[in-house]
C-alpha cells in the first residue's frame, strides 16, 4: 500500500484496493456502512453496505452526486482530513455516522466514514423525517428498520476502536512494504553505480598500461604522462572505496566520532585552503570571512570529520559552478549555535531531486559524471552526530544552491587547544 506525494507535497497513490478489502471485511463484522475517501474527497471506497438500513440507502440513491446523504457524509470526511481529528453528524439525531482519519507517514491521506445507524430502536415518525431529509421512502426505511437492533454509544466506541486498531496494523505492513521496496531500489541503485564508478577508472589503468607494453616504454615523457594519468585514476578508485566503507559506517553506526574541544576557526581555514587551488582552476571567486577577527570559534567535535564535512560542500560548490561564477561562506554565531552557509552560483538543484540530495546515491548526473553521491548522505550523518543540522536551499535549475549548517557552540575554557596545522 504505497504512497507518493505531488510537487505541491499533498499526499497521493495510496493502494485503495488493499483498502477496499480490509474495509469490506470491517463493514461485513460491524454490519455498518462503510465509505473511504482520498484527500481530495474523491470517494476510493464504498459504500461497502451489511444491514437492511445501509442496503436500501444504497438502493435509494442517497450516495449519488448531490444527494443530501452524499453531501453530508463529504462534508464530515473533509472536516476529518483538514483537521486530522475524528467527527462525528447524525441525520435528525436518530441515524448516526462517525468518521476517523486515515493518516500514513505523519500526513492525513484521507477520511473512513462509517455508521448509518440508528442509535435507538426507530419509530414511524422519525424514519418519516430522515425519509424527508436523504430523500427516502419512510415507510420502507422503517420496515427495514424495526428489523434491527439499534448500535449503541458503547458498541460505536468498540467499532471505532477495532476500525483504528484495522487502520494501524494496515498502515504498518503498508510501510513495511514500502521500506523493503526502497531497500531493494538502493540496492539496485548501489550495484549500478558501484559497478560502473569502480569499473571505469580501472579500465583506463589497464588501457594505459597496455599502450606502455606495447612500445612507449623507450619514451620517458610518455611514461611520465601515462603515470601522472594512472596515478589521478588510481586516487578516484581509492576515493571511492574510502566513499562506500565511510557510508557502510554511517548506516551500521560504527563511523568512529571522536570529540574534542577544538576550533571551528581552523576547521573551515583548512576546509577553504584545500578547495581554493580548485577554485582558481576555475577562476571562480570565493567570498570568505575574517575568519581570524572571528577568534577561535570553540567546539566539541571532530575536527577532521567536520573539516571532511566543509570540504565537500564547498568542493561540490566548485564542482557545480560554472568558470568564472561566485562562491559565498557565511558565518553566524549566537550564544548556543553556529550557522554556517555555502552558497553558490552553480547549476541548481530542480526541485523534485531536493528531499532526496542527502540520500545515499543522489547524483545530478549533468555535473557530476564521476562519485557515487554519497559525499551529502555522509556529512549529514557527521553534522546530526555533532548535534547540529544541515539542510539546502536551491530555486531550481541553473539557479544556485544554499547549504545551511548548525553546530552547537562549546563553552571557551580559559585557554582553547593549541590550533591545529592547516592543511
Amino acid at each position: 500500500m504505497n504512497d507518493s506525494a505531488d510537487s505541491d507535497g499533498r499526499p497521493t497513490g495510496l493502494d485503495w484496493e488493499g483498502w477496499r478489502h480490509a474495509l469490506a471485511r470491517f463493514a461485513a463484522a460491524t454490519e455498518l456502512c462503510v465509505c473511504a475517501y482520498d484527500h481530495d474527497l474523491a470517494r476510493q471506497a464504498g459504500p461497502l453496505a451489511s444491514s437492511k438500513v445501509a442496503r436500501l440507502l444504497v438502493n435509494s440513491g442517497v450516495w449519488n452526486a448531490d444527494r443530501p446523504g452524499d453531501r453530508i457524509e463529504r462534508d464530515l470526511a473533509a472536516r476529518v482530513i483538514e483537521t486530522g481529528v475524528a467527527a462525528h453528524a447524525s441525520v435528525c439525531d436518530e441515524l448516526r455516522l462517525r468518521a476517523v482519519p486515515l493518516s500514513m507517514g505523519g500526513q492525513v491521506r484521507g477520511a473512513i466514514v462509517y455508521g448509518w445507524a440508528f442509535a435507538t430502536f426507530g419509530t414511524p415518525l422519525g424514519c418519516e423525517r430522515i425519509g424527508r431529509q436523504l430523500g427516502v421512502d419512510g415507510t420502507r426505511l422503517w420496515a427495514q428498520a424495526r428489523l434491527e437492533s439499534p448500535v449503541t454509544e458503547g458498541r460505536m466506541t468498540v467499532y471505532t476502536e477495532l476500525l483504528e486498531t484495522m487502520i494501524e496494523s494496515t498502515v504498518r505492513h503498508a510501510e513495511a512494504v514500502e521500506h523493503l521496496q526502497e531497500l531493494s531500489r538502493l540496492r539496485e541503485v548501489f550495484l549500478a553505480s558501484v559497478s560502473h564508478e569502480l569499473r571505469t577508472p580501472l579500465s583506463v589503468l589497464g588501457t594505459r598500461i597496455e599502450l606502455l607494453l606495447r612500445g612507449a616504454l623507450a619514451d620517458p615523457e610518455a611514461i611520465r604522462a601515462s603515470l601522472v594519468n594512472m596515478k589521478h585514476h588510481v586516487k578516484t578508485e581509492a576515493r571511492l572505496v574510502e566513499d562506500l566503507i565511510e557510508a557502510a559506517r554511517t548506516r551500521t553506526g560504527q563511523l568512529r566520532i571522536d570529540m574534542q574541544l577544538t576550533s571551528l576557526r581552523d576547521i573551515l581555514k583548512a576546509a577553504v585552503s584545500a578547495v581554493v587551488p580548485h577554485a582558481e582552476a576555475k577562476q571562480i571567486d570565493i567570498a570568505i570571512p575574517d575568519l581570524d577577527e572571528a577568534g577561535q570559534l570553540p567546539i566539541i567535535a571532530d575536527a577532521d570529520r567536520l573539516q571532511q564535512v566543509f570540504w565537500n560542500l564547498l568542493s561540490n560548490a566548485v564542482k557545480f559552478t560554472p568558470a568564472s561564477g561566485h562562491i559565498a561562506i557565511q558565518l553566524r554565531r549566537d550564544t548556543q549555535m553556529y550557522a554556517l552557509s555555502v552558497t553558490d552560483t552553480g547549476s541548481g538543484i530542480e526541485e523534485a531531486l531536493l528531499p532526496h540530495v542527502f540520500k545515499p546515491f543522489t547524483k545530478q548526473l549533468k555535473a557530476n559524471a564521476l562519485g557515487l553521491g554519497l559525499g551529502l548522505s555522509i556529512a549529514r550523518h557527521i553534522v546530526e552526530r555533532h548535534g547540529g543540522t544541515i539542510r539546502v536551499e536551491s530555486a531550481g535549475r541553473d539557479a544556485g544552491a544554499a547549504f545551511h549548517v548548525t553546530l552547537p557552540v562549546a563553552s571557551p575554557p580559559a585557554q582553547l587547544l593549541a590550533p591545529r596545522q592547516e592543511v
